[in-house]
């Protein structure tokens, strides 16, 4: 990044040199003024001095790695928010082709995770066919940081938690919870429920590191 910066710098005449802010100054420039911040507000959230930040803005000074990753954990941005500014801009997609997600399964449910291929994104999308039609106590609760919006897309569903009692939602009804608390699914009816669930990757690499896949039957019968 700083290599960057200079050798734009030296590409320039001398005075417009001095004023090319480095591109994590520009992005904080920007989001100073997409969010009505000022620099004693950005100070406040990061931890970093209101001169620094000054400077930064005016490509005076750059920061290290640390410095960097302070400052997009206060304003609650990915490093890469910062330190590739020119991304937020680029219009991203992902698509996935029904039944070509990646597949993995728990004791209760089967799971597609769905448009993993954005980088950088913070929600986990996916589609879960829920295979238990009892509730198992001697099943470890599903838990995982932040929060949890689950769409039911058939059949009915009992969700448990761990602090309220069993709710029954029906195809089109939906709900968000803290998913910190520990949560089964319950198919209701003759056919497994059909659910689709966006959840927080905060403190993941990605959404399969938030589940323990089980055994398939075929090896558990071997």
């Amino acid at each position: 990044m700083v290599s960057i910066v200079k050798k734009q710098k030296a590409e320039l005449p001398n005075d417009e040199a001095d004023r090319l802010p480095n591109p994590i100054g520009r992005r904080l420039r920007q989001l100073r003024k997409e969010q009505d911040w000022t620099l004693a507000d950005v100070s406040k959230r990061t931890g970093i001095s209101v001169g620094t930040l000054s400077k930064l803005e005016h490509g005076k000074t750059d920061l290290n790695f640390s410095s960097v990753n302070k400052l997009a954990t206060g304003l609650g941005l990915a490093v890469t928010d910062l330190t590739n500014p020119s991304s937020h801009m680029m219009g991203r997609r992902a698509i996935t082709i029904g039944g070509h997600g990646v597949m993995f399964n728990t004791a209760d449910v089967d799971y597609e995770v769905l448009c993993s291929e954005v980088a950088n994104h913070r929600q986990g999308y996916l589609k879960g066919v829920v295979n238990a039609f009892t509730f198992d106590d001697s099943l470890p609760w599903h838990r995982h940081q932040g929060q949890e919006f689950l769409y039911v897309l058939s059949g009915g569903l009992e969700l448990y938690t761990e602090l309220y009692e069993p709710v029954l939602l029906n195809a089109g009804d939906s709900i968000l919870f803290d998913s910190s608390m520990g949560h089964h699914y319950v198919s209701v009816g003759p056919n497994p429920a059909e659910i689709l669930i966006s959840m927080s990757l905060e403190g993941y690499q990605n959404v399969s590191d938030t589940f323990r896949p089980t055994k398939r039957k075929e090896d558990e019968r071997n």
